[in-house]
Formats: C-alpha cells, structure tokens, sequence
C-alpha cells in the first residue's frame, strides 16, 4: 500500500496562508514558513511533560522535546491541531477551552547536513491536568527516574503513538534548569534555543500562580 503524503500550507512571516499547499518532504527541503503548534502539559506541582522523539523520526531523533506538537494542516485552527495532536501523540483528550494560549514564536531548526529545514511559525500552547490530590493522573507515584535525569515520570498515564513517542515523563523545574547548564543539554533535548525552554518554565509558573 502507497504511503499517504501530509501536504502542508505555507504561509508568510505574518502566519497568513500564502494559499499554496505543497507536500511535507519539499516543504522540509527548502525550508517553506508553514504554521506549526507546540503544546506544553504540566501538572499541578508545575512538573512539565516531555517526550522522547522516536527512532524512526526523519528529524531529531531520540532527542527529548515539547510534550506534543505537529504541523497545522490546510483549513484547520492552530487550536484545532493542538486538541486532535495531544490525542494522537499522548492519548489525552481535551477540549479547546482547556488550553492555554500562550503567544506565538517563529523556529529554524535544520538537521541532516541541511538536508532538513523546519521553518515554522508556532502557535504556544499549554494544558494543565492533575490537581494536588494525584501526584499524575493514573494515581501513581511515578516511574523510575531515566539515566541523566533525577526525577520521575508516569508514563502509564499516557497512551503515547510509538511511531511518533519513544517515552515521555515529567521534568520538574529545578531539573530542567540544571539540564539546561549542562555543555550538552542540546545534544540531549531538540535545540529549540535555552532561552525557550526557560520562557516555558516561566509560563508553567504564572499559569499556576493566575487565579
């Protein structure tokens, strides 16, 4: 059976569509702006949801990233793609009044010798879910902690896609400002810059402290 194509809708600095559509694999190899959603889930203690890239990725593989994310398809809302992408990738089902916006960013990330260009402008999301009575939301305690990483993650919780997800857990603040000292903390999480990944714990935290 043919592998189906993703075809992809380009747009300009500005996120407007351009109104051409062109498929996944020449977006990537010449690097056309498309629109993008990144989604952040975090808990109540403001740990936050990482996953682990599968193997079979065609960009950064193995590498630790955004809890979920994925490619705006042609006539859907960015908020559209952030509910239909945590069901397909993390098994969570929400609605999308449950999530947060949280602004817009624009990312060049190249890969491959060149080869790969993801050229986005991404749409910022957040999802907070458990509550101070459940340390994760099957109830759990957590998992054992990953080799590098101290802390714990319940990855039960989750009905992750294992063709997109290789693992997932929760990182807590404090470790991921350790992390993020380290001389190799981009060979480990996908390089969307420092700067990012401190601007998500900074929302993590205003998101628990807003009424």
């Amino acid at each position: 059976m043919e592998e189906q194509r993703e075809y992809l809708e380009t747009c300009d600095e500005r996120g407007a569509s351009t109104g051409t559509v062109e498929e996944r694999g020449l977006v990537h190899a010449k690097g056309l702006l498309h629109r993008t959603v990144h989604v952040w889930v975090y808990d109540w203690s403001g740990e936050i949801l990482f996953q682990k890239r599968a193997a079979g990725k065609d960009s950064h593989p193995g590498f630790w990233d955004v809890s979920a994310a994925g490619h705006v398809s042609p006539g859907e809302s960015t908020v559209m793609t952030a509910v239909r992408e945590l069901e397909e990738e993390l098994g969570i089902e929400a609605g999308e009044s449950d999530l947060a916006r949280a602004g817009v960013r624009r990312f060049t990330l190249v890969s491959r010798g060149g080869a790969f260009i993801d050229n986005e402008i991404t749409d910022l999301y957040f999802l907070k879910i458990g509550n101070a009575a459940d340390e994760y939301p099957d109830g759990s305690s957590g998992g054992e902690a990953l080799p590098g990483l101290t802390g714990t993650g319940g990855p039960s919780a989750f009905s992750f896609d294992r063709s997109e997800v290789d693992e997932v857990r929760f990182i807590g603040g404090a470790e991921l400002q350790r992390l993020m000292k380290g001389d190799d903390f981009e060979k480990i999480f996908v390089p969307h810059g420092k700067d990012y990944y401190a601007w998500v714990l900074d929302t993590v935290e205003a998101l628990l402290n807003s009424p």
